[in-house]
């Protein structure tokens, strides 16, 4: 019979479990942060086939961030909030130092948004 040896696997293995965080990725968590999550389309109209993947805008709020963190997807040109911290709003750019158009794009929640060019950076702007 193998006993200790199975009651020191189980040990192991709960000791595993409770030590794992139960959500890694939480808002405002020093490192991992986002305060709105939207969907990304490679197509105009925010339609279920040209559907990118929905993905948080990561950083600060406040600041400029890049839609595409890895450049590894393809053109997003158009764009939906899905969730949004409250008293915060998302606005959209087609360049890197979220200023062009001057004022942006805003993307109010389950509203989609499409432009003249792909959209590249965003600044979620809260209180």
């Amino acid at each position: 019979m193998h006993l200790p040896t199975t009651t020191a696997f189980l040990t192991f293995l709960t000791s595993l479990a409770s030590s794992a965080p139960t959500n890694p990725f939480t808002p405002r968590q020093p490192g991992v942060e986002w305060h709105a999550v939207g969907n990304l389309y490679s197509g105009g109209g925010c339609t279920s086939q040209s559907l990118i993947f929905a993905d948080p805008i990561w950083g600060a709020a406040n600041q400029c961030h890049p839609l595409d963190r890895f450049s590894d997807q393809p053109p997003i040109v158009s764009y939906k909030t899905t969730s949004v911290d409250a008293g915060c709003n998302v606005t959209l750019f087609y360049d890197f130092a979220c200023s062009v158009p001057a004022g942006g794009f805003a993307a109010g929640l389950n509203g989609c948004v499409q432009g003249n060019s792909p959209f590249e950076s965003a600044i979620v702007t809260c209180p």
